[in-house]
């Protein structure tokens, strides 16, 4: 007698296959946004210094000089444009890392289950006197569960705890930045 479903185990590595593949295609369509997001910045950037430049070449006296030299010390606009990139990021790397999650969640809970399904066969099948292992084996189940568990939640935790001192710092720079602005007025 066999305590192995070979279709069952068969079936098991295609789902891990198909997951992989699926954070795979996850991971790679996250650098490919992550790619489109610095050359956007590199080609604002790009064009801002080519715009100083030209404005650069059109200065025709000192006062002009002086103006325009002002206008490039205003730091709230690389600010905020630096902290709109740095959302962006954030927001993919969140994204990317909770579609994962999701993905690896079900793959789990899946292997969790035919775990389970195993050791049922296995105390329903066991000799006389397995009783003490089979509950082991129920209890080290059990508590792997709970572990996954969680670890999980602690996960979780600490990417909000995360969020939240990014969401904190982002909004702090942009006042400090507004209040600079209003005092260069």
């Amino acid at each position: 007698m066999s305590f192995f479903d070979s279709e069952k185990l068969q079936s098991s590595q295609k789902a891990n296959l198909d997951l992989l593949q699926q954070i795979s295609g996850k991971i790679f369509e996250s650098v490919e946004q992550f790619s489109q997001l610095q050359f956007k910045a590199l080609r604002a950037s790009s064009e801002e210094h080519f715009d100083g430049f030209r404005k650069l070449l059109a200065v025709r006296d000192p006062q002009g000089f002086a103006a325009l030299q002002a206008s490039f010390t205003q730091p709230n606009v690389y600010a905020e444009r630096l902290a709109e990139f740095n959302r962006q990021v954030q927001a993919l790397v969140t994204g990317t890392q909770s579609e994962i999650a999701k993905l690896t969640t079900r793959q789990v809970e899946t292997g969790t289950q035919q775990a389970q399904e195993f050791v049922e066969v296995i105390s329903k099948n066991a000799p006389a006197g397995a009783e003490p292992v089979v509950a082991a084996f129920k209890s080290t189940l059990a508590n792997a569960g709970s572990v996954y568990e969680n670890v999980q939640k602690t996960v979780k935790q600490a990417a909000d705890i995360a969020q939240s001192g990014f969401d904190a710092a982002t909004s702090a720079t942009g006042k400090a930045t507004s209040g600079k602005a209003a005092g260069n007025k």
